[in-house]
């Protein structure tokens, strides 16, 4: 059995038109939604293995805050940078055998596809800070397939507020 945890980067800034998309810091409202989530994260007791996250800003900065709270090890990765799906998955289908438990912290559209492709759900979109939790009843990453995995909560900020 394997889980995954997609999450999508927190709410970004627009305020500095001249930063490059991939060094865009969080706004206000995604400093907010870090905090929210993080402690919601923490609070669950998450048995996870490893962090990995996408080098954007934007997802850095939540999956640090993330990996303060719980304590796990964070692996900021260029390669979780990527708003395709099948090229997300082919990324999680290469994680470590000893990462049973991976939380990895992207980008839209890719979040929210994956979270559809893998658990057969229909969710419309997958809301910036928000955390699928999928079960995966495979040995290996590699055995990933589309409707593999069983999504077993879908957690995002405006639950909370």
């Amino acid at each position: 059995m394997r889980r995954l945890l997609l999450i999508r980067h927190a709410k970004s800034s627009w305020k500095y038109p001249q930063l490059d998309d991939h060094e865009r810091p969080l706004n206000k409202r995604g400093q907010r939604d870090v905090l929210t989530m993080s402690r919601h994260l923490a609070d669950k007791n998450e048995q996870l293995d490893v962090i990995y996250s996408s080098t954007a800003t934007r997802a850095l900065e939540y999956a640090q805050a993330i990996s303060e709270l719980t304590h796990v090890e964070l692996v900021p990765e260029l390669s979780f940078y990527t708003f395709d799906v099948d090229e997300l998955i082919q990324i999680i289908k290469h994680l470590p055998p000893a990462a049973r438990c991976a939380a990895v912290v992207g980008h839209n559209p890719a979040i929210t596809m994956a979270v559809n492709r893998l658990s057969g759900e229909d969710i419309s979109n997958v809301p910036t800070s928000a955390i699928a939790a999928l079960n995966c009843p495979i040995e290996d990453w590699h055995e990933l397939g589309q409707g593999d995995c069983e999504l077993d909560y879908f957690d995002y900020p405006k639950m909370f507020t």
